[in-house]
């Protein structure tokens, strides 16, 4: 990964990153307090980013509490 990203390109990689940390949980066979804590912090995340003026037109045009809803 190179050092000078600007900050579109940082985002884009965030949302990625956390979209592909929640798969992951969601998927997890056991529903621990780890998992749920680590959860809510990626959700959060993707919650702050959608404020982002750009959100939408980079994939974050919907609710990470119902897409990546955990069981």
């Amino acid at each position: 990964m190179k050092n000078n990203m600007s900050a579109t390109e940082v985002l884009t990689y965030l949302i990625s990153l956390l979209e592909i940390n929640l798969s992951e949980l969601v998927s997890a066979d056991h529903k621990n307090g780890y998992v749920l804590g680590s959860w809510d912090a990626n959700i959060e995340c993707l919650e702050v980013i959608s404020f982002w003026e750009r959100a939408k037109e980079y994939g974050l045009n919907y609710n990470p509490q119902i897409k990546y809803k955990i069981k």
